[in-house]
């Protein structure tokens, strides 16, 4: 036969609670040594109290011994569940029958009934045994509900019963004395059992509030310990998307470097091609001048070489060499100047500083729009205005006086958290 698939316990805390419970259950069924069960009128005496005997005690707590083991594994299996919750309400019917006495002591045992059933079973199932340990509770409140019985009984058969008063005799002894009418008996009789009843209707109100109560503080650890999986899923999930993204972002760093290289080598190239042309034209007429365009267009190819070293590397080059950004776009002025022999007009209205990387993709855009110029306009005069608008607004603008190129960009710059250098690609109007 396949062995009964078990597990751990999985809440320790709800571990701990069972085994006060069973201990307080213990209290109740062997009380100190040497307290036994008080009883009336047993064998001429008046009161008296019989000793628990040993073979029944032994019995009692082997039992509970079981039924404490049981705890520490539970069942994973339906069919299983089940057969361990009979065991459980079989294990407490047997401890009841022996003990025969104070089955109130039986309640802690209930409630571990719920505790574990409120482990094993869904919302449906945990109130359900829930509902059915409150059911049971009543019996184990059996010397009460004799006693109601009792009174129930006397009460409509006592007619006429005379009750001596209580008169202390001089031996030390006690004589009733005193008498009373039908009508003062069934009043007592009454008094008894709606006091009885009472109780047993508050210990049954209170009972099941503890049993909410125990259901509530189970439903909120289970669901704590789901919300830690749920969160560690989270958290599995976000390694798994940073490791996407990390890989997005190394492709769009690998798009920022082929721009890079249009960006600066294009330039570059463009004008070692313009100072070549120039070299060409120079070189029968006035040879000192094309050794000069010459020595212009291997500065331009080292530096071009040097811009292509730093895209391979994917190091993110500073085209602005460190130097405040206005002085960096008169000097890029200044060589556009010395390449083509146009002197751009410029007016720069910067009255804030913006962030490096806005001023890298500015000097960029800048340079792209001169690029262009020197690629494919026949212009003698060019405009380039660079203005901020707001706080969080720039406007660059590069017309020459033909207006063939009228290049003219707008973006957010403090105040846009999803800003991206895709978003600064030129516009070009004819």
């Amino acid at each position: 036969m396949k062995a009964l698939p078990l597990q751990p316990h999985p809440f320790r805390l709800l571990l701990y609670l069972e085994w006060i419970l069973l201990g307080l259950s213990a209290f109740k069924l062997f009380g100190f040594p040497g307290w036994g069960r008080p009883v009336l009128w047993n064998n001429g005496e008046l009161y008296s109290t019989i000793a628990t005997k040993t073979p029944q005690m032994l019995a009692i707590a082997l039992l509970l011994t079981v039924f404490g083991v049981m705890g520490l594994r539970l069942p994973t299996v339906r069919w299983s569940k089940l057969l361990y919750l009979v065991i459980a309400f079989g294990l407490i019917g047997a401890i009841g029958q022996l003990q025969g006495w104070g089955l109130d002591s039986l309640s802690p045992l209930l409630i571990a009934v719920v505790l574990r059933s409120s482990v094993l079973f869904g919302q449906t199932g945990k109130w359900a045994i829930a509902g059915l340990v409150w059911l049971v509770y009543p019996f184990t409140l059996v010397p009460f509900l004799a006693v109601w019985a009792v009174m129930q009984i006397v009460k409509y058969n006592l007619e006429g019963v005379t009750i001596p008063g209580l008169v202390m005799l001089p031996d030390g002894g006690a004589q009733f004395s005193l008498s009373f009418n039908p009508e003062q008996v069934q009043q007592f009789v009454t008094y008894v059992q709606n006091t009885v009843l009472y109780f047993l209707a508050d210990a049954l109100l209170s009972f099941g509030l503890i049993l909410i109560f125990v259901l509530l503080l189970v439903n909120s650890l289970t669901n704590e310990r789901q919300g830690r999986r749920k969160l560690a899923l989270a958290h599995e999930q976000l390694y798994q998307y940073s490791v996407q993204i990390e890989d997005q972002a190394t492709l769009q760093e690998r798009t920022r470097i082929a721009r890079e290289i249009h960006d600066s080598l294009g330039h570059l190239l463009t004008a070692q091609s313009v100072v070549l042309e120039n070299t060409a034209l120079s070189l029968k007429v006035d040879p000192q001048e094309a050794k000069a365009f010459l020595e212009d267009s291997k500065r331009l190819g080292a530096e071009a070489r040097r811009e292509l070293r730093q895209a391979i590397s994917m190091l993110r080059s500073d085209p602005l060499k460190g130097k405040p950004f206005e002085e960096a776009i008169v000097q890029l002025v200044a060589e556009f100047n010395h390449i083509t022999g146009i002197n751009p007009m410029l007016e720069m209205n910067l009255p804030i500083q913006f962030p490096d990387r806005y001023q890298v993709a500015a000097y960029r855009i800048l340079e792209e729009a001169l690029t262009n110029i020197q690629k494919h306009s026949e212009a003698t005069e060019v405009t380039i205005k660079l203005e901020i608008q707001s706080i969080d607004k720039l406007e660059i603008q590069s017309i020459d006086k033909l207006r063939r190129f009228y290049i003219y960009k707008l973006w957010t710059m403090a105040k846009d958290s999803t800003f991206s250098k895709t978003r600064l690609g030129l516009v070009y109007k004819a």
